[in-house]
């Protein structure tokens, strides 16, 4: 059950990840500790590693997962970025966004347009009754984008940060429901 179908906007072509993509995405942001400062999993120190994560996703695919390579209309095959239901919990009605770009792209609202296009095709696609995106409180350009997108602030959570050896983190709930998706 494949469920992560080509998406285009005006500016980018979402896709499925390919091997092909490996080495680029490790220049371009999995190498990055500045991209991958907020995210749940460590700065890439390979491209192996890269090549294992994106081994992993494409072989997640026929299991239903939805996770889409970001690229510039332009450029089809250069990967900047990625966003994923990073949680998928169908029978509960919702899923949990994730997402990241390369620090070359960021400023210009590409992630933002990833966003609202991913948002409006799980809502079109799914039965799911609302999207959930966490980030770190501190990491302002993605709450800024959620907001841009129409999620609401839900909750914010005091949680161990695993990558941070426990560290408390305070991160910021966002939500869409489906209904609010009209006036995007």
């Amino acid at each position: 059950m494949i469920r992560t179908f080509p998406i285009q906007t005006q500016r980018l072509y979402l896709r499925q990840f390919t091997m092909s993509d490996a080495a680029r995405a490790y220049d371009n942001w999995m190498s990055d500790g500045d991209v991958t400062e907020f995210l749940s999993w460590e700065t890439h120190r390979s491209k192996d590693e890269s090549e294992r994560a994106i081994r992993n996703w494409m072989l997640s695919y026929e299991l239903g997962t939805m996770d889409w390579c970001i690229t510039l209309i332009k450029q089809k095959q250069e990967p900047i970025g990625s966003i994923t239901a990073v949680q998928d919990f169908p029978d509960k009605g919702y899923c949990e966004l994730g997402y990241c770009i390369s620090r070359d792209h960021w400023g210009k609202g590409y992630m933002t347009e990833a966003v609202r296009a991913v948002t409006g095709f799980i809502f079109q696609n799914t039965g799911y009754m609302w999207i959930q995106a966490r980030c770190d409180s501190e990491n302002h350009g993605s709450v800024r984008c959620l907001e841009k997108c129409n999620y609401k602030h839900a909750a914010d959570l005091e949680l161990p940060c695993e990558k941070r050896n426990g560290e408390i983190r305070t991160y910021r709930m966002m939500r869409i429901d489906r209904r609010d998706t009209i006036r995007m």
